[in-house]
């Protein structure tokens, strides 16, 4: 691959050689857009005639775009032109890039009509033009500088280090260096022109060079789609991956049954499975996984962005290796050599060097007073390996050896012994020096914290048990696709600021999880610290944890823990007794210590605000209802009986006295249901239901037992709840219409076109007959019930899944909005009122509403950045009042519990009730399973529906 004019060269004897074949396929909801090579020799040149006419030559030109079909050929050109190239996510901040590196010219390609044109600048582009349904612009830059290293030549591109390690490095990747990768493994993996290359890895991440270079070398095909198992191993063979390179991280994100049965599974297309970029953790869950008469082939590689690519690679013999750290590091790519510096060390261990005197980059924005300084013919990785008879293991990075109350612990070590149990998908174990807190963040589908907890305490010394064990859905990841710490470190410091139950509370809690034992708090109370399995090293971590929610509490009981001499219980009295003190005089006493203890005051000060209530749960009853409940249910009183129904993905409907928790009676449509359903006096017949599924079917039914009134069809897909008013049924569909129905009969009486799109909000009715409605097209409208037209519309930026909500005595209406802005417009005319636009995510919830004063509202809602928003709106204008962090997002909408409390479901099952007051967090409650439903709430008793199949009722009590 050594040429003349870098990736151009073999762009263009590829498509010399592959005219007609398919260079790129993309995937767009459900098809395929295929390219030829001479497709794109073709906007290679017109790319690079634009690139000379603005006279860049032999400089650097910036990329700003997502991974397409365009990108090949922009590169191709850029090299052809003697430029070097540096891609810039278009998700991220491109001013601060722009400042870092002075760019000749930067090109943005963009999907014609996508809304994420970046603005450079405001500047115009100096030339634009559009193929393949993109758009591609040109910018040139003023004031530009050339900082590159010119004995590397022209032909290179600038690589970013993902700066989870440190300060963010820009390196300049000479084509000669990534060159001996890409032989090296075109012959490993057997590349041919037959291959599907899955185009995966970010482009700011440099192995997404590898996957283009593979590709282009060998005239395989590059397919670009989600990282959906469905689309990459589809039923089309002809669309199947076959070779794959990505980071352990996203791989493991993966469901067990995706691996087994797709991506791993017998008749798996899959010829290559390399995961590289970080640690390899899952060995054992990758042997229990991949099918016997699967064929693929795995391998992990080794490298850093300052000797761009890949500097080691090992093929994995899932036969022999058994677990994490019997993952050898593999041996060297061509041009490239790894040796450990074990100078200091008594156990063969060291860190990890490589050396080469060809593949040489240069990092353009490192201190040193001269470019020898800058270039690299060796890289101290930082990374520690351990040598065994000859081979190297890999052992983390040299910042994960921490030293935790003068015990050397190794977070890798940690990590590898806990993907030893492959019922957790992924692991992160993190250390937050200041806080001294080892936490361990883990996903899972089937193992809970508490017998994670046991597993980790039965496997390893105390000096390795995390002081703390998160279960997430997903490990959150850096832009490269790594499990990002930092990420996880913010998460953790985020939510420890929040004291939720009394120090008392807190310390026996802290005593059952922290101990190796089964005895529960009864058992304990009358027994010391060291009599039931405590040791000093535990209860200086015990106190450590507590002392940053209540600082004082780790000094007043570590002494009595290590001396043996009170009991469990005394020590409880102790602490009931010395928390007593005025408040004032604690934080007078804490401002005098350092700022780190002014912290923790400010944090326990709190505590004495804090409602001191708490909630308790416990599953009363549940009802299967054959598949996902994500239809909010809906209660109807119909005196003496309180009913709730739902209906589910397996089209059944049920309805359950919520009092006898005996079933009324079921039935069953042919296709899944969404929507909420609408209940309503019927007159002689007693009270109904109506509701809508995915084929369009309205039914209508008697509560009581369940039978059918009436049925129609309307064609067309309904996830909206529908309404009534002046004896009609309203429903709304996904052809964007809104029907009136006879309420007696089913028959439609008319049908009001409100959008071109659909709608999927609910529809909800203002006393005055006006009917508020919200669509998929960003549509907003007000329908006048008795003229049966639309009174009013307006347009917003995005499209509308929340329900309307109504206040003021139903004079205003308030619209979320996808994009995260909240709306307020008055009923009847749809006038703009007030906006909201401080929420930092997509919004899909609707909104709790409650009055608090005279011309003072509050408003709250769940959103996709997993946060809980309470805005408050006096006088017309808006305002945060607080926001609480959840664990996963919120898409379903908050209900009231009791007076100032109100339960918010996240999509991981998680069942938060909060004080509607101050967002603190009361109480929790774990479903099995995800959660889209809404909770409704009578009694005592709690309703919501489960991705699990059930619809649950939960008992619920408030201690104060």
């Amino acid at each position: 691959m050594k040429s003349r004019r870098g990736f151009y060269d073999v762009f263009v004897k590829t498509c010399a050689i592959n005219p007609s074949k398919k260079a790129v396929c993309q995937y767009n909801n459900g098809e395929y857009n295929i390219y030829t090579f001479s497709e794109l020799f073709g906007v290679c040149e017109y790319i690079s005639q634009n690139l000379l006419q603005l006279e860049c030559n032999k400089d650097i030109v910036g990329l700003v775009t997502d991974r397409n079909v365009i990108v090949p050929c922009a590169i191709a050109a850029v090299h052809k032109c003697c430029n070097t190239f540096m891609f810039i996510d278009p998700s991220q901040n491109i001013e601060n890039e722009i400042s870092d590196i002075k760019f000749k010219i930067i090109i943005s390609i963009t999907e014609n009509g996508s809304k994420d044109v970046q603005k450079l600048s405001d500047k115009k582009p100096d030339k634009t033009f559009s193929i393949f349904n993109y758009t591609i612009n040109f910018y040139k830059q003023d004031n530009y500088k050339n900082i590159l290293n010119k004995r590397f030549g022209e032909h290179s591109f600038i690589a970013t280090t993902s700066g989870s390690t440190g300060k963010k490095k820009h390196i300049q990747v000479p084509v000669q260096c990534i060159q001996p990768n890409i032989d090296d493994l075109t012959k490993l993996f057997n590349i041919s022109s037959t291959d599907i290359i899955y185009f995966s890895t970010p482009l700011t991440f440099d192995p997404s060079m590898v996957e283009i270079l593979l590709a282009f070398k060998n005239g395989a095909s590059l397919l670009i789609a989600p990282e959906r198992a469905d689309v990459l191993f589809p039923k089309n063979k002809n669309y199947f991956i076959t070779v794959w390179q990505t980071t352990p991280s996203k791989f493991f994100q993966y469901s067990d049954n995706e691996i087994k049965n797709e991506i791993l599974g017998a008749n798996s297309s899959l010829k290559i499975l390399a995961l590289g970029g970080e640690p390899l953790n899952g060995i054992k869950r990758l042997r229990q996984l991949k099918h016997m008469d699967n064929k693929s082939r795995i391998f992990t590689l080794y490298g850093v962005t300052e000797m761009s690519c890949w500097a080691c690679v090992s093929e994995l013999d899932l036969n022999k290796i058994i677990k994490d750290r019997e993952i050898p590091l593999g041996n060297c790519l061509s041009e490239t050599q790894v040796h450990i510096n074990t100078e200091k060390s008594t156990n063969n261990s060291g860190q990890i060097v490589l050396v080469s005197s060809t593949r040489k980059c240069f990092v353009l924005n490192k201190q040193g007073t001269n470019g020898e300084e800058r270039s690299l013919k060796f890289v101290d990785t930082g990374d520690l390996g351990e040598v065994h008879n000859g081979t190297i293991y890999y052992r983390g990075r040299k910042d994960d050896t921490i030293k935790r109350f003068g015990h050397k612990v190794n977070l890798q070590y940690i990590e590898n012994s806990i993907m030893e149990c492959s019922e957790v998908k992924t692991c992160s174990c993190i250390w937050l020096p200041k806080l001294v807190l080892l936490v361990l963040y883990y996903s899972s589908e089937k193992i809970c914290t508490k017998d994670l907890s046991i597993l980790i305490k039965g496997k390893l010394d105390e000096k390795y048990w995390p002081d703390k064990i998160i279960k997430v859905d997903n490990l959150p990841m850096s832009t490269h696709g790594k499990t990002s710490k930092h990420i996880l470190s913010k998460m953790f410091e985020n939510d420890l600021v929040t004291p939720t139950i009394p120090p008392t509370l807190a310390f026996l809690e802290e005593l059952t999880l922290m101990l190796k034992t089964n005895l529960n708090v009864e058992q304990m109370k009358n027994k010391t610290f060291l009599s039931i399995g405590g040791t000093s090293f535990l209860a200086i971590a015990m106190c450590n944890k507590l002392s940053h929610v209540y600082p004082e509490l780790g000094n007043l009981i570590l002494p009595h823990l290590i001396s043996n001499i009170k009991t469990v219980q005394e020590i409880t009295k102790l602490i009931e007794k010395n928390y007593n003190y005025d408040e004032c005089k604690l934080k007078k006493r804490f401002q005098r210590s350092e700022p780190k203890a002014k912290k923790l005051a400010m944090t326990l000060s709190k505590v004495f605000e804090l409602d001191r209530t708490r909630v308790e749960f416990q599953e009363f009853w549940k009802y299967d209802t054959g598949k996902c409940v994500d239809a909010s249910p809906t209660l109807c009183i119909v005196k003496p009986n309180v009913f709730v129904t739902v209906g589910s993905h397996s089209g059944k409907i049920v309805t359950i006295d919520t009092v006898s928790s005996n079933l009324q009676g079921t039935i069953k449509l042919n296709s899944r249901i969404e929507a909420s359903i609408y209940c309503f006096d019927g007159g002689v017949k007693g009270f109904l239901g109506v509701v809508g599924s995915y084929d369009g079917t309205i039914i209508c039914f008697t509560l009581k037992n369940c039978e059918e009134v009436w049925r129609t069809n309307v064609r067309y897909m309904i996830k909206s709840k529908a309404t009534s008013c002046r004896g009609m049924i309203y429903i709304a569909s996904y052809d964007g219409v809104v029907r009136s129905i006879d309420i007696t009969n089913g028959e439609v009486k008319q049908s009001i076109q409100v959008a071109g799109q659909a709608i999927s909000a609910d529809l909800v009715l203002a006393k005055n007959g006006y009917i508020m409605v919200g669509t998929l097209s960003g549509v907003c409208a007000g329908l006048d019930t008795r003229t049966k037209k639309v009174a009013w519309r307006g347009k917003l930026s995005s499209p509308v899944f929340a329900r309307p909500a109504l206040y003021d005595d139903d004079k205003y209406v308030v619209f979320a909005e996808v994009s995260g802005e909240i709306h307020c417009r008055t009923v009847e005319k749809g006038i703009k009122v007030w906006i909201y636009q401080g929420a930092k995510g997509n919004v899909f919830s609707s909104l709790y509403v409650r009055n608090l004063e005279a011309l003072k509202w509050q408003f709250v809602f769940g959103c996709h950045d997993n946060g809980v928003y309470s805005i408050t709106v006096k006088n017309f204008r808006p305002s945060l009042q607080w926001r609480t962090e959840m664990n996963a997002p919120v898409y379903s909408t908050p209900c009231c519990l009791d007076n100032n409390l109100i339960i918010v479901m996240s999509t991981n099952g998680k069942m938060s009730v909060i004080n509607s007051d101050n967002g603190y967090m009361v109480s929790e409650y774990q479903l099995p399973n995800e959660s889209f439903s809404s909770a409704v709430v009578n009694g005592d008793k709690i309703f919501i529906g489960c991705r699990d199949d059930y619809l649950y009722c939960i008992k619920y009590l408030i201690i104060v």
